[in-house]
Protein backbone atom coordinates (compact mmCIF):
# COMPACT_ATOMS: atom_id res chain seq x y z
CA UNK A 1 0.00 0.00 0.00
CA UNK A 2 2.79 2.25 0.00
CA UNK A 3 3.93 4.73 -2.60
CA UNK A 4 6.73 3.27 -4.72
CA UNK A 5 9.26 5.67 -3.33
CA UNK A 6 8.24 4.85 0.55
CA UNK A 7 6.52 6.18 3.06
CA UNK A 8 2.19 6.65 3.39
CA UNK A 9 0.34 5.84 -0.30
CA UNK A 10 -0.26 9.09 -2.18
CA UNK A 11 -3.57 8.92 -1.72
CA UNK A 12 -3.32 9.71 2.11
CA UNK A 13 -3.01 13.10 3.89
CA UNK A 14 0.29 11.86 5.91
CA UNK A 15 1.70 10.95 2.01
CA UNK A 16 2.04 15.28 2.13
CA UNK A 17 3.81 15.67 5.27
CA UNK A 18 5.84 12.78 4.95
CA UNK A 19 6.97 14.22 1.11
CA UNK A 20 10.51 15.82 2.60
CA UNK A 21 12.09 12.32 3.26
CA UNK A 22 10.15 10.70 0.48
CA UNK A 23 9.41 13.02 -2.35
CA UNK A 24 11.47 13.06 -5.11
CA UNK A 25 11.03 16.71 -6.51
CA UNK A 26 14.17 18.99 -6.80
CA UNK A 27 14.98 22.47 -5.72
CA UNK A 28 15.71 23.20 -8.96
CA UNK A 29 12.27 21.96 -10.27
CA UNK A 30 10.88 24.43 -7.17
CA UNK A 31 12.71 27.28 -8.92
CA UNK A 32 11.74 26.76 -12.98
CA UNK A 33 8.31 26.25 -12.04
CA UNK A 34 7.78 22.86 -12.53
CA UNK A 35 6.60 21.52 -10.01
CA UNK A 36 3.72 23.83 -9.47
CA UNK A 37 3.02 23.37 -13.17
CA UNK A 38 2.42 19.50 -11.78
CA UNK A 39 0.43 20.50 -8.76
CA UNK A 40 -1.26 22.45 -11.15
CA UNK A 41 -1.35 19.42 -13.75
CA UNK A 42 -3.28 17.32 -10.64
CA UNK A 43 -5.78 19.54 -9.97
CA UNK A 44 -7.20 20.21 -13.42
CA UNK A 45 -7.01 16.44 -13.51
CA UNK A 46 -9.24 15.82 -10.76
CA UNK A 47 -11.52 18.33 -11.75
CA UNK A 48 -11.80 16.82 -15.14
CA UNK A 49 -12.24 13.57 -13.13
CA UNK A 50 -15.33 15.12 -11.04
CA UNK A 51 -16.44 17.06 -13.99
CA UNK A 52 -17.21 13.59 -15.56
CA UNK A 53 -18.97 12.34 -12.86
CA UNK A 54 -22.89 12.19 -13.27
CA UNK A 55 -24.87 15.60 -12.90
CA UNK A 56 -26.00 15.12 -9.08
CA UNK A 57 -22.23 14.53 -8.40
CA UNK A 58 -20.38 17.31 -9.60
CA UNK A 59 -21.01 19.78 -6.89
CA UNK A 60 -20.68 17.92 -4.03
CA UNK A 61 -17.40 16.31 -5.83
CA UNK A 62 -15.94 19.83 -6.49
CA UNK A 63 -16.68 20.23 -2.78
CA UNK A 64 -14.67 17.37 -1.81
CA UNK A 65 -11.46 18.17 -4.18
CA UNK A 66 -11.66 21.55 -2.13
CA UNK A 67 -11.38 19.96 1.32
CA UNK A 68 -8.58 17.39 -0.53
CA UNK A 69 -6.82 20.56 -1.04
CA UNK A 70 -7.04 22.13 2.68
CA UNK A 71 -6.54 18.43 4.08
CA UNK A 72 -3.27 18.11 2.25
CA UNK A 73 -2.26 22.23 2.64
CA UNK A 74 -2.67 21.36 6.75
CA UNK A 75 -0.40 18.61 6.47
CA UNK A 76 2.39 20.25 4.35
CA UNK A 77 2.34 23.36 7.03
CA UNK A 78 2.49 21.01 10.47
CA UNK A 79 5.44 20.77 12.02
CA UNK A 80 5.46 16.87 13.26
CA UNK A 81 8.26 15.50 14.83
CA UNK A 82 7.94 12.05 16.36
CA UNK A 83 11.04 12.95 18.93
CA UNK A 84 9.16 15.79 20.25
CA UNK A 85 5.37 14.48 19.67
CA UNK A 86 2.24 16.03 21.41
CA UNK A 87 -1.44 15.04 21.18
CA UNK A 88 -2.62 16.90 17.84
CA UNK A 89 -6.10 17.44 16.70
CA UNK A 90 -6.61 15.38 13.49
CA UNK A 91 -7.29 17.81 10.28
CA UNK A 92 -10.69 15.42 9.66
CA UNK A 93 -13.39 17.04 11.62
CA UNK A 94 -17.23 17.89 10.77
CA UNK A 95 -15.82 20.34 7.72
CA UNK A 96 -12.85 18.59 6.38
CA UNK A 97 -13.90 14.71 5.69
CA UNK A 98 -11.87 11.88 4.31
CA UNK A 99 -12.88 8.27 3.41
CA UNK A 100 -15.98 7.73 5.18
CA UNK A 101 -15.05 9.34 8.92
CA UNK A 102 -16.82 8.23 11.72
CA UNK A 103 -19.77 10.52 12.67
CA UNK A 104 -19.09 9.59 16.40
CA UNK A 105 -15.60 10.27 16.48
CA UNK A 106 -12.80 12.47 17.55
CA UNK A 107 -9.67 11.88 15.92
CA UNK A 108 -6.15 13.01 17.21
CA UNK A 109 -2.67 11.31 16.95
CA UNK A 110 1.06 12.62 16.51
CA UNK A 111 3.96 10.99 14.93
CA UNK A 112 5.96 8.28 16.68
CA UNK A 113 9.16 6.31 15.66
CA UNK A 114 10.52 2.68 16.39
CA UNK A 115 13.78 3.85 18.02
CA UNK A 116 11.81 5.87 20.84
CA UNK A 117 9.93 5.05 23.91
CA UNK A 118 6.54 6.98 24.93
CA UNK A 119 4.79 7.71 27.96
CA UNK A 120 1.32 8.25 27.51
CA UNK A 121 -0.74 9.64 30.67
CA UNK A 122 -3.86 11.58 30.89
CA UNK A 123 -7.72 11.08 32.02
CA UNK A 124 -10.16 8.51 30.46
CA UNK A 125 -12.92 10.91 29.98
CA UNK A 126 -16.30 9.11 29.41
CA UNK A 127 -16.37 8.99 25.44
CA UNK A 128 -17.81 4.96 24.66
CA UNK A 129 -14.39 3.84 23.17
CA UNK A 130 -11.12 5.33 23.26
CA UNK A 131 -8.35 3.85 21.47
CA UNK A 132 -5.07 3.88 20.35
CA UNK A 133 -3.60 2.70 16.98
CA UNK A 134 -0.10 2.43 16.45
CA UNK A 135 0.54 2.56 11.78
CA UNK A 136 3.11 2.04 9.27
CA UNK A 137 1.95 4.37 7.10
CA UNK A 138 -2.00 2.97 6.73
CA UNK A 139 -1.07 -0.27 7.87
CA UNK A 140 -2.04 -1.26 11.13
CA UNK A 141 0.90 -2.48 14.00
CA UNK A 142 -0.59 -2.65 17.05
CA UNK A 143 -3.66 -1.76 18.94
CA UNK A 144 -4.36 -0.60 22.49
CA UNK A 145 -8.10 0.18 24.11
CA UNK A 146 -8.27 2.37 26.94
CA UNK A 147 -10.48 -0.32 29.11
CA UNK A 148 -7.84 -2.42 28.47
CA UNK A 149 -5.86 -0.23 30.68
CA UNK A 150 -5.08 0.39 34.52
CA UNK A 151 -7.57 3.10 34.66
CA UNK A 152 -7.89 4.63 38.41
CA UNK A 153 -11.45 5.29 39.79
CA UNK A 154 -11.08 8.96 39.03
CA UNK A 155 -10.36 8.62 35.52
CA UNK A 156 -6.34 9.12 35.81
CA UNK A 157 -4.29 6.32 33.83
CA UNK A 158 -0.43 5.70 32.12
CA UNK A 159 1.17 3.35 29.72
CA UNK A 160 4.54 3.30 28.09
CA UNK A 161 4.32 2.33 24.10
CA UNK A 162 7.19 1.02 22.56
CA UNK A 163 6.78 1.05 19.05
CA UNK A 164 6.99 -1.89 16.43
CA UNK A 165 9.38 -1.52 13.76
CA UNK A 166 8.36 0.45 10.99
CA UNK A 167 6.01 2.66 13.16
CA UNK A 168 5.25 5.92 11.43
CA UNK A 169 2.38 7.67 13.61
CA UNK A 170 0.24 7.12 16.75
CA UNK A 171 -4.10 7.53 16.21
CA UNK A 172 -6.06 7.93 18.85
CA UNK A 173 -10.13 7.45 17.91
CA UNK A 174 -12.68 8.73 20.78
CA UNK A 175 -16.17 7.11 19.37
CA UNK A 176 -19.03 8.71 21.60
CA UNK A 177 -22.00 7.30 22.20
CA UNK A 178 -24.18 10.41 24.32
CA UNK A 179 -23.23 13.36 22.12
CA UNK A 180 -24.70 15.44 24.56
CA UNK A 181 -23.04 14.28 27.86
CA UNK A 182 -19.98 12.09 27.20
CA UNK A 183 -16.53 13.84 27.95
CA UNK A 184 -13.65 13.70 25.91
CA UNK A 185 -10.19 12.28 27.10
CA UNK A 186 -7.40 14.44 28.25
CA UNK A 187 -4.01 12.93 26.78
CA UNK A 188 -0.39 14.24 26.86
CA UNK A 189 2.41 12.41 25.41
CA UNK A 190 6.21 12.11 26.61
CA UNK A 191 9.29 10.57 24.46
CA UNK A 192 11.58 8.87 25.85
CA UNK A 193 15.26 8.51 24.45
CA UNK A 194 15.51 8.82 20.70
CA UNK A 195 17.28 11.32 18.57
CA UNK A 196 17.49 15.07 18.87
CA UNK A 197 14.54 17.71 18.10
CA UNK A 198 14.81 18.44 14.24
CA UNK A 199 13.62 21.39 12.95
CA UNK A 200 11.27 22.13 10.41
CA UNK A 201 12.76 21.27 7.14
CA UNK A 202 11.46 24.46 4.94
CA UNK A 203 14.32 23.94 2.37
CA UNK A 204 13.58 24.59 -1.62
CA UNK A 205 13.87 20.79 -1.72
CA UNK A 206 11.37 19.93 0.81
CA UNK A 207 8.90 22.80 0.16
CA UNK A 208 8.96 21.56 -3.92
CA UNK A 209 8.34 18.02 -2.67
CA UNK A 210 5.23 18.69 -0.96
CA UNK A 211 3.75 20.52 -3.31
CA UNK A 212 3.99 17.80 -5.50
CA UNK A 213 2.69 15.26 -2.99
CA UNK A 214 0.00 18.11 -2.40
CA UNK A 215 -1.62 17.31 -6.27
CA UNK A 216 -0.68 14.10 -6.25
CA UNK A 217 -2.85 13.52 -3.04
CA UNK A 218 -5.84 15.20 -4.01
CA UNK A 219 -5.97 13.28 -7.54
CA UNK A 220 -5.12 9.77 -5.99
CA UNK A 221 -7.18 10.21 -3.41
CA UNK A 222 -10.60 11.32 -5.33
CA UNK A 223 -9.70 8.43 -7.47
CA UNK A 224 -8.75 6.26 -4.75
CA UNK A 225 -12.13 6.63 -2.91
CA UNK A 226 -14.51 7.00 -5.98
CA UNK A 227 -12.79 3.35 -6.80
CA UNK A 228 -13.75 1.61 -3.91
CA UNK A 229 -17.23 2.87 -4.30
CA UNK A 230 -17.26 1.45 -7.68
CA UNK A 231 -16.18 -1.55 -6.85
CA UNK A 232 -18.63 -1.95 -4.38
CA UNK A 233 -21.53 -1.06 -6.46
CA UNK A 234 -20.89 -3.54 -8.67
CA UNK A 235 -21.50 -6.12 -6.30
CA UNK A 236 -24.84 -4.95 -5.80
CA UNK A 237 -26.97 -1.74 -4.71
CA UNK A 238 -29.39 -0.95 -1.92
CA UNK A 239 -27.64 -4.27 0.24
CA UNK A 240 -24.99 -4.57 2.56
CA UNK A 241 -21.50 -6.87 1.91
CA UNK A 242 -19.87 -9.35 4.03
CA UNK A 243 -18.43 -7.58 6.94
CA UNK A 244 -14.12 -6.99 6.67
CA UNK A 245 -11.62 -5.65 9.10
CA UNK A 246 -9.85 -3.16 7.32
CA UNK A 247 -6.78 -2.85 8.41
CA UNK A 248 -4.86 -2.35 5.23
CA UNK A 249 -6.43 1.21 5.38
CA UNK A 250 -6.11 2.16 8.45
CA UNK A 251 -8.94 0.63 10.42
CA UNK A 252 -8.57 -0.73 14.18
CA UNK A 253 -8.28 -4.43 14.18
CA UNK A 254 -11.42 -4.35 17.05
CA UNK A 255 -13.85 -2.82 14.47
CA UNK A 256 -14.97 -4.97 12.11
CA UNK A 257 -17.15 -3.36 9.15
CA UNK A 258 -19.92 -3.86 7.07
CA UNK A 259 -20.12 -2.09 3.82
CA UNK A 260 -23.06 -1.37 1.51
CA UNK A 261 -23.87 0.97 -1.34
CA UNK A 262 -27.34 3.11 -1.99
CA UNK A 263 -28.87 4.48 -4.60
CA UNK A 264 -32.57 6.15 -4.16
CA UNK A 265 -34.85 8.32 -5.86
CA UNK A 266 -37.22 10.52 -4.44
CA UNK A 267 -40.12 8.27 -4.47
CA UNK A 268 -38.28 5.10 -3.14
CA UNK A 269 -36.97 4.11 0.80
CA UNK A 270 -34.43 1.27 1.93
CA UNK A 271 -35.80 -0.45 5.09
CA UNK A 272 -33.09 -1.60 6.75
CA UNK A 273 -32.92 -3.95 9.56
CA UNK A 274 -30.66 -5.75 11.45
CA UNK A 275 -30.70 -7.57 15.46
CA UNK A 276 -27.05 -5.54 17.17
CA UNK A 277 -24.85 -7.94 18.19
CA UNK A 278 -23.30 -7.65 22.32
CA UNK A 279 -20.79 -4.66 21.33
CA UNK A 280 -18.79 -1.70 22.97
CA UNK A 281 -20.30 0.19 20.44
CA UNK A 282 -22.06 0.62 16.98
CA UNK A 283 -23.68 2.39 14.74
CA UNK A 284 -24.57 2.72 10.87
CA UNK A 285 -23.89 5.92 8.79
CA UNK A 286 -24.65 7.27 5.34
CA UNK A 287 -22.03 9.18 3.17
CA UNK A 288 -21.97 10.92 -0.17
CA UNK A 289 -20.43 9.85 -3.73
CA UNK A 290 -17.14 10.60 -3.06
CA UNK A 291 -16.88 9.00 0.37
CA UNK A 292 -17.16 11.87 2.57
CA UNK A 293 -19.87 11.06 5.75
CA UNK A 294 -23.26 13.20 5.33
CA UNK A 295 -23.27 16.27 7.49
CA UNK A 296 -23.79 14.57 10.56
CA UNK A 297 -24.10 18.22 12.51
CA UNK A 298 -27.51 19.37 10.28
CA UNK A 299 -29.19 15.52 9.41
CA UNK A 300 -29.36 12.87 10.96
CA UNK A 301 -27.18 10.53 8.65
CA UNK A 302 -26.25 8.21 11.56
CA UNK A 303 -27.35 6.74 14.24
CA UNK A 304 -25.71 5.06 16.97
CA UNK A 305 -26.52 2.62 19.44
CA UNK A 306 -27.05 4.84 22.29
CA UNK A 307 -29.35 7.25 19.80
CA UNK A 308 -31.39 4.51 17.80
CA UNK A 309 -34.52 3.26 18.85
CA UNK A 310 -34.29 -0.64 18.97
CA UNK A 311 -37.93 -2.27 18.58
CA UNK A 312 -38.89 -4.28 21.44
CA UNK A 313 -38.10 -7.94 19.44
CA UNK A 314 -34.86 -6.68 19.63
CA UNK A 315 -34.51 -5.49 15.74
CA UNK A 316 -32.99 -2.70 14.89
CA UNK A 317 -34.85 -0.89 11.81
CA UNK A 318 -34.17 2.17 9.89
CA UNK A 319 -35.24 3.65 6.61
CA UNK A 320 -33.16 5.70 4.54
CA UNK A 321 -34.75 7.75 1.88
CA UNK A 322 -34.45 11.72 0.73
CA UNK A 323 -37.28 13.03 2.32
CA UNK A 324 -38.28 13.00 6.25
CA UNK A 325 -41.06 10.04 6.60
CA UNK A 326 -41.41 10.95 10.32
CA UNK A 327 -40.08 8.28 11.88
CA UNK A 328 -37.23 8.13 14.53
CA UNK A 329 -34.88 5.95 12.70
CA UNK A 330 -34.67 8.10 9.67
CA UNK A 331 -30.95 8.15 8.32
CA UNK A 332 -31.41 11.27 6.32
CA UNK A 333 -28.67 11.30 3.10
CA UNK A 334 -29.16 15.02 2.42
CA UNK A 335 -30.29 14.65 -0.52
CA UNK A 336 -27.89 13.00 -2.38
CA UNK A 337 -29.25 10.06 -4.47
CA UNK A 338 -26.32 7.70 -3.99
CA UNK A 339 -22.64 6.98 -1.90
CA UNK A 340 -21.85 4.14 0.66
CA UNK A 341 -23.25 3.41 4.03
CA UNK A 342 -21.47 1.24 6.52
CA UNK A 343 -22.25 -0.67 9.92
CA UNK A 344 -19.26 -0.52 12.55
CA UNK A 345 -19.22 -3.32 14.93
CA UNK A 346 -17.08 -2.36 17.31
CA UNK A 347 -15.74 -5.21 20.10
CA UNK A 348 -18.79 -7.01 18.58
CA UNK A 349 -19.66 -10.76 19.73
CA UNK A 350 -20.62 -10.69 15.62
CA UNK A 351 -20.79 -8.78 12.94
CA UNK A 352 -24.27 -9.32 10.98
CA UNK A 353 -25.11 -8.74 7.82
CA UNK A 354 -28.70 -6.08 7.86
CA UNK A 355 -31.23 -7.19 5.35
CA UNK A 356 -32.13 -4.77 2.89
CA UNK A 357 -35.79 -4.42 1.53
CA UNK A 358 -36.44 -1.45 -1.40
CA UNK A 359 -40.56 0.06 -0.89
CA UNK A 360 -42.17 3.11 -2.27
CA UNK A 361 -41.73 5.55 -0.60
CA UNK A 362 -45.15 5.95 0.29
CA UNK A 363 -45.25 2.57 1.75
CA UNK A 364 -42.99 3.08 4.40
CA UNK A 365 -45.57 3.27 7.59
CA UNK A 366 -47.56 0.21 6.01
CA UNK A 367 -44.19 -1.41 5.94
CA UNK A 368 -43.16 -0.56 9.60
CA UNK A 369 -46.45 0.23 11.39
CA UNK A 370 -45.19 0.24 14.88
CA UNK A 371 -41.97 1.98 14.54
CA UNK A 372 -41.56 5.34 16.79
CA UNK A 373 -42.98 8.07 15.19
CA UNK A 374 -41.93 11.96 15.81
CA UNK A 375 -43.23 15.17 15.23
CA UNK A 376 -41.34 18.12 12.96
CA UNK A 377 -40.59 19.42 16.10
CA UNK A 378 -39.11 16.78 17.66
CA UNK A 379 -36.61 16.24 14.83
CA UNK A 380 -35.80 20.00 14.54
CA UNK A 381 -35.06 19.76 18.51
CA UNK A 382 -32.97 16.82 17.50
CA UNK A 383 -31.10 18.11 14.60
CA UNK A 384 -30.45 21.00 16.68
CA UNK A 385 -28.80 18.46 19.80
CA UNK A 386 -26.84 17.32 17.32
CA UNK A 387 -25.42 20.31 15.64
CA UNK A 388 -24.43 21.98 19.47
CA UNK A 389 -22.82 18.59 20.63
CA UNK A 390 -20.45 18.80 16.99
CA UNK A 391 -19.62 22.51 18.13
CA UNK A 392 -18.25 21.18 21.10
CA UNK A 393 -16.60 18.64 19.43
CA UNK A 394 -14.51 20.68 17.25
CA UNK A 395 -13.12 23.85 17.30
CA UNK A 396 -13.80 24.45 13.63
Amino acid sequence: MSDARGGPPSWTPAAVGAAPKHGSATDAELMNGAVWQQFVTALQRAGTNVGAAPATDVAVGYRQLLVLLALGVDEALRHADPYDPYIKPGNVDAVLKWGMDCPDALYSGTPVRSDATYHITGNRGTARYLGFQVMGGMETLANVVADDLDVAADGTFGWTLTPPPRASSLVVRQFFYDWDTERPADLRIECIGGKPLQPRDDSATAMARRIAALGEFVEASLAFWQDIESAGRSQGLNCFRAPANRTDIGGAAENVTTWGSYELHDDEALLIEVTPPDALYWSVAIGDPWWASVDYANHQSSLNGHQAHIDDDSVFRAVLCRRDPGLANWLDPAGYERGPMIFRWLRADTAPVPDTRLIGYDDIKANLPDAQLVTPDERAATVARRRAAVRRRFCR
